[in-house]
């Protein structure tokens, strides 16, 4: 560990404070602060010969008058013996040095007086380390930092003097100390209390744990204990061991139940942490479960609440103990009184708890066995009467428009809103809004979307009090311009670039290229609400466009921005190596377009190569033949020169590789035959010379003329002559171009289908009119190639009218108010076979009424008191139903509707008829009425 801070004073009254591991520094020492980091030569000499370590391996010469004194090492005070104190480099300071300094207090020294310190090996006194600087006043001080120095477990000798000129100081005392740079092996940890790995002990119930050192040289332990539960503690604590490498005992008291574990390491003499010894260990649970799903546990406000519950409103608590358990007891918050509920058989309960407050509470239980009581479950929930919000604004909001929320109270007495927003830049106190609430106590909150940091908004109700705060997450897009680019490739075109952005009423532009203050300009949109600028790069390298919109209301989007590479060198393209896909190894050609004006040379090399030199023709262009040795990548490089100048260089990468050719379908799937017909192939790696040849059912093979290639590969289109060829299923094969390359058969290909099906020259048409009961013909049309026959479909609105497949129909009643149709499928021997729609009929009328062949007919006695009936007649066509309406001299009887009438004294003198009414479905209804009787 670290003996002195950084930053720490260090003198010579310095103490070890065995608790905490640290030296304890008076205040005004001085040493450790400061950290030179004064890199000085480090010289290696013997001294035996001279004699100026006579007297070393016999132990430490007194100093004589006017040596350095007040020797520090590292903070301490000299130690005159070996081994001194113990040093851990890594812990004393960020040099990771070990310090040495002292005073001098002789006479006055000029400005050229250097201090020299010499540092030894004890087991290797022969070889003398020197430090040789100059003096800052009357103070020495030196850092330890090469680490030939500082080498572990060695026992070092130091001392130092003064130098003026040719005089010297005497030597100071001789101080020694030890480089310990490790801390050795983990210790070992046990407890009887809480064995490993098994469940014991609970929550309350203090266990002793017992710290065993792997080393000699350990002076205390450092410690931190862990739960699954809980808080876990930051810092570790500490102990002194009683004496040098000694065990110690810790005790502690779980304060939750499940997994914990202890982490433990010894600390040596030079604050060195051992390995990190683990123990895990399980407390046993005491405590009684609880849970509710009307008021979930939860430890935060604005999390997990059920809102079906609120202030007032009584949620279920389950309480859980085990068999045997009596009863338990809780109540709500810490100074509430405690209510007690009994336990069921198989130890468990149920309370219902009506909260009286908003917020997050605590449930706190014991349970009850055998008289003893259990430790507290403290049970979090939240109590939320936060309002309920809605809108219709599917998370996400375009900058510049404004949003609607819906507030709806869930406390009482409401009178207004407060909201505010929430950032992805925290602002520790945001701005808040009021909004009125209605009547109802419901509001609309109304705010711009002007801050495209925004993660969302809270909003809380008011009234007495606030309610608790309920978060919408909402999400702000910036809107930042997109941004096409045409032009401006090389140095010297125009580039012309069109922006535009999703937020909505902008009013201007802001443009800028290359971030220069002196191209920005501000642009005002098109109709479409675009806008279109241009800019001329100068010079060649990488150029980029920034562009910002603003609307009315001053709100600006993100920034949108776009770069693009300007370069002089020249073009290249080769239709036999593209840059995409693999080549072919066979020759080709590569054609050099240049970008720089009155350009006669160009220099090229394939990889490492050697450059070679081919000059411009008559329009600058050159070609350069090349056949590739061997599969692989290759990358080919040009440069263009114009007398002593030379544009960049342009790198064209490609693939050679035997040709893998695939054909994995041929479409159409059927291609009719009797002509020249075009096919497509898809696969990989097809190629514009390869042949290609079609085997044709019954066995004739013909070879196809390919039309083209897709630059990737995967597509040829072919023209096949497919005269003659019998109907069946056709093979493709593909012969590919290049040396070594197999064919490739694709079976089943396609099938050889039969021609083009006949086309209507005039359409179908019906005759006839379009009502219940007649009957409709349909002329087929005329058609080309002429048709041998023809099906026939009448349909109602579209939809096929069951049997109904004559060229005639007879409309029938389920088709009133439709508008008719018939489709003619023109029928061809070897042809696929066509069709063509008539045009629709008027909507079909209802048939004309059926017409009564023999009247209605009363019979019965006509007297008061008698009954009459009547017969409905006879009628063509035949009805489906009939109604009836009597009379008495010529006026409707209220409610007379049936067959039968029974006559009134009333009646008597006056004349009885009756009307009988048909009714069919799809015709007109008709009438008839009786010859009239007279009542008696």
């Amino acid at each position: 560990m670290r003996v002195a801070s950084p930053g720490q004073r260090v003198g010579t009254a310095a103490s070890y404070d065995r608790g905490t591991a640290r030296w304890i520094l008076p205040p005004g020492s001085w040493g450790g602060s400061i950290l030179f980091r004064r890199l000085v030569a480090i010289t290696t000499t013997s001294l035996l010969a001279s004699g100026a370590l006579a007297g070393f391996g016999a132990g430490p010469a007194a100093a004589a008058a006017g040596a350095p004194a007040d020797l520090i090492t590292a903070g301490q005070a000299c130690a005159t013996s070996a081994p001194g104190p113990y040093l851990s480099p890594e812990m004393l300071n960020d040099a990771r040095a070990v310090t040495l300094g002292g005073t001098y207090s002789g006479e006055p020294v000029s400005a050229t007086a250097r201090q020299d310190f010499e540092y030894w090996d004890v087991d290797r006194p022969e070889t003398v380390f020197h430090r040789d600087d100059s003096l800052s006043g009357k103070r020495l001080y030196v850092q330890i930092e090469s680490p030939e120095t500082q080498l572990d477990g060695v026992t070092y000798a130091w001392r130092a003097r003064v130098l003026d000129g040719a005089d010297s100081s005497p030597w100071s005392d001789t101080c020694y100390y030890t480089v310990d740079r490790t801390g050795g092996e983990a210790p070992a940890i046990a407890s009887a209390d809480y064995p490993s790995e098994v469940y014991s002990g609970g929550i309350g119930v203090p266990g002793r744990f017992t710290l065993t050192t792997a080393s000699e040289d350990t002076v205390g332990y450092r410690y931190r204990f862990y739960s699954s539960e809980g808080q876990n503690p930051d810092e570790w604590s500490s102990v002194d061991a009683p004496a040098l490498g000694d065990p110690v005992t810790v005790e502690f008291t779980p304060s939750a139940s499940g997994s914990h574990s202890v982490a433990v390491s010894a600390v040596d003499r030079a604050g060195n942490w051992s390995d990190r010894g683990d123990y895990q260990f399980n407390v046993r649970e005491t405590r009684p479960g609880v849970f509710s799903a009307a008021y979930p546990e939860s430890s935060e406000a604005g999390c997990c609440a059920n809102l079906q519950y609120n202030v007032g409103i009584a949620g279920e608590f389950q309480f859980s103990g085990g068999k045997g358990a009596d009863a338990f007891e809780w109540r709500i918050g810490s100074e509430g009184s405690w209510a007690s509920v009994p336990a069921d058989a198989e130890g468990d309960a149920k309370v219902s708890i009506a909260p009286t407050k908003a917020g997050v509470q605590t449930l706190y239980v014991r349970l009850v066995l055998g008289g003893t009581r259990s430790p507290e479950r403290a049970y979090r929930f939240l109590v939320d009467d936060g309002p309920t919000i809605t809108h219709d604004l599917n998370q996400r909001v375009v900058i510049g428009s404004r949003v609607t929320l819906h507030a709806k109270p869930r406390a009482s007495s409401v009178t207004e809103y407060v909201y505010w927003l929430a950032t992805y830049t925290p602002n520790p106190t945001p701005e808040k809004f009021t909004v009125k609430a209605k009547a109802d106590g419901t509001a609309d909150i109304n705010w711009l979307a002007d801050n495209s940091d925004l993660l969302g908004l809270y909003v809380q109700s008011k009234g007495a009090t606030l309610s608790q705060p309920r978060w919408i997450g909402l999400s702000v897009d910036g809107a930042a311009p997109s941004i096409t680019r045409t032009g401006g490739d090389v140095p010297g075109s125009t580039a012309t670039f069109v922006a535009r952005t999703e937020m909505t009423g902008v009013t201007a532009y802001t443009v800028s290229v290359n971030d220069d203050p002196a191209t920005q300009r501000t642009l005002k949109p098109a109709a479409d609400g675009s806008v279109t600028f241009q800019h001329t790069p100068a010079t060649y390298g990488t150029h980029w466009v920034r562009v910002v919109a603003r609307n009315a209301a001053g709100i600006s989007t993100d920034d949108g921005s776009l770069s693009w590479s300007v370069s002089n060198g020249p073009t290249i393209t080769s239709a036999e190596f593209p840059a995409t896909g693999a080549a072919r190894l066979v020759p080709g050609t590569f054609t050099f377009r240049p970008r720089l004006p009155y350009v006669t040379d160009f220099r090229y090399w394939f990889g490492g190569d050697d450059p070679r030199w081919v000059s411009a023709n008559s329009d600058k262009s050159a070609t350069v033949n090349w056949t590739p040795s061997a599969a692989g990548d290759y990358v080919l490089s040009v440069q263009s020169y114009n007398g002593s100048i030379s544009s960049q260089v342009t790198k064209y990468r490609f693939r050679v590789a035997p040709a893998a050719v695939k054909v994995t379908s041929v479409n159409p799937a059927a291609v009719p035959g009797g002509a020249v017909r075009a096919i497509t192939l898809k696969g990989a790696n097809l190629h514009r010379k390869d042949v290609l040849q079609v085997k044709l059912p019954g066995g004739r093979t013909v070879t196809g003329t390919v039309k083209s290639v897709s630059a990737d590969g995967t597509t040829m289109t072919a023209d096949v002559n497919l005269a003659g060829a019998p109907l069946g299923v056709a093979s493709v094969t593909v012969r590919p171009y290049g040396g070594g390359q197999s064919p490739v058969v694709l079976a089943k290909a396609f099938t050889v289908a039969p021609q083009a099906k006949p086309q209507a020259t005039k359409r179908p048409a019906i005759s006839g009119t379009a009502a219940v009961g007649n009957v409709l013909k349909v002329a087929p049309g005329t058609w080309s190639p002429a048709a041998t026959s023809y099906a026939y479909q009448w349909a109602a609105n579209g939809v096929a009218i069951k049997g109904a497949t004559g060229s005639t129909l007879t409309v029938p009643a389920s088709v009133v108010g439709k508008r008719l149709t018939v489709t003619v499928t023109a029928k061809r021997t070897g042809h696929y076979s066509g069709t063509s729609a008539s045009a629709p009929t008027a909507a079909v009328a209802k048939g004309k009424a059926p017409k009564a062949t023999k009247k209605p007919k009363i019979t019965g006695t006509a007297k008061a008191g008698k009954k009459l009936t009547v017969s409905p007649g006879t009628w063509s066509p035949k009805a489906d139903s009939y109604r009836y309406q009597w009379k008495v001299n010529g006026k409707v009887i209220k409610g007379a509707t049936g067959r039968t009438l029974k006559l009134k004294s009333a009646w008597r003198t006056k004349k009885i008829t009756v009307t009988v009414t048909t009714k069919k479905a799809g015709y007109a209804d008709a009438g008839a009425t009786s010859a009239a009787v007279k009542v008696r």
